[in-house]
């Protein structure tokens, strides 16, 4: 693939709106997962500070945030991802039926439970004219949002492209991996001997991708390049990872390209807190000797089809910064990895956010730091 310039930026998590809250609260060692859903009390959760929101709703929060520094919507696609879309109003229509309450304009439940309506929203209030797709590949759906986008630009189909994962928590979501026996009841502890499951978190990840060529003609300097981007399936088994990780390890040299392992500089880590997928994971990251390896899960909790994009947008952050936030929970550590501990200035001219989800899905992408 050719050089992508990524241009925006837009995020909101359990620390707040922005793409600064994000890495500031990162850095601060602090974790956002706190008291979750009122539904049940069966366990903590990453919640987006306010009053409750869609995954439309912040969708359309990171898109603005990402499109600021466009100067036109012509030729501009849109790709959008989630898990669960706006499932939240469906639940509570479902809710009033069942109550025998009265169920109020019941075409917008029907309207809100379709997979494509935050990117159609998006899409609609930017006044994009290019293509328009939403998708959902379980947990790694917001990075593979970013490699469809670079898809849509080196076949000619978009001039730039806006890509976005967004998902807040809906019952279905949060009892579902209650009843997989993978929730933990505490924060969670990615890499730590001591974990014990993982927690879900809300959030949104957006960016503007674009040729580098056509970033730098019209006086943008890119916030880092994307370089690479590998997807590959482990045709293994509906929620177990490979054991050892050959489709995740495929997908990081794909996304690596022409690097070495030792090339590598950091990797953002998938690492949900669960035994087998950070085990999984381990194994595949040892084979990068160098690479500093950090996760955000044990901070913002896992934003399922948004953790991709979330996860993107740090690493890019960190980039820019050449800062590596720490892996919040992480005190005891498994596994003999560079594993991030505590914030870390570091030198980052090639990284790595990699995703691995339920159905053998696993997306990798590669993030350069650029230079005039």
């Amino acid at each position: 693939m050719g050089p992508i310039a990524i241009t925006g930026l837009g995020a909101v998590s359990g620390y707040g709106p922005g793409v600064d809250a994000l890495m500031d609260g990162l850095c601060s060692g602090q974790t956002a997962i706190g008291v979750g859903p009122t539904w049940g009390g069966r366990g903590p959760a990453s919640m987006i500070p306010g009053p409750p929101k869609t995954s439309t709703d912040i969708a359309l929060l990171v898109a603005e945030q990402a499109s600021r520094g466009l100067d036109s919507a012509k030729g501009l696609a849109v790709v959008g991802a989630s898990t669960s879309s706006d499932m939240i109003i469906g639940e509570e229509a479902f809710r009033q039926v069942l109550f025998e309450e009265p169920l109020e304009k019941p075409d917008e439940y029907l309207w809100a439970q379709l997979a494509a309506r935050p990117t159609e929203r998006v899409h609609r209030w930017l006044g994009a004219t290019g293509p328009r797709i939403s998708l959902s590949t379980a947990c790694t759906s917001g990075t593979c949002a970013v490699g469809i986008g670079v898809d849509l630009i080196e076949v000619g189909r978009a001039d730039k492209v806006l890509v976005f994962g967004a998902d807040v928590i809906c019952r279905i979501s949060y009892f579902g991996f209650h009843s997989l026996g993978v929730y933990s009841q505490n924060p969670c502890r990615p890499f730590d001997r001591k974990r014990s499951g993982m927690n879900i978190g809300e959030g949104a990840g957006a960016m503007i991708l674009e040729p580098l060529e056509d970033a730098l003609a019209r006086g943008v300097k890119p916030l880092a390049v994307l370089a690479g981007y590998g997807n590959t399936s482990d045709a293994h088994h509906l929620t177990s990872p490979h054991p050892e990780g050959d489709g995740a390890r495929r997908a990081m040299l794909a996304a690596m390209g022409d690097l070495t392992p030792d090339q590598v500089d950091h990797v953002n880590a998938h690492a949900t807190a669960t035994r087998l997928n950070d085990a999984m994971e381990a194994s595949v990251l040892s084979e990068l000797p160098q690479a500093s390896i950090t996760a955000a899960k044990g901070a913002i909790g896992h934003a399922l089809g948004a953790a991709g994009a979330l996860e993107a947008v740090a690493t890019v952050m960190a980039i820019q910064q050449q800062r590596i936030p720490p892996i919040v929970g992480c005190s005891d550590p498994e596994y003999e990895l560079d594993l991030v501990l505590e914030t870390r200035e570091a030198r980052i001219d090639h990284a790595l956010s990699a995703n691995f989800a339920f159905g053998g899905h696993n997306a990798v992408l590669r993030m350069d730091r650029w230079r005039p």
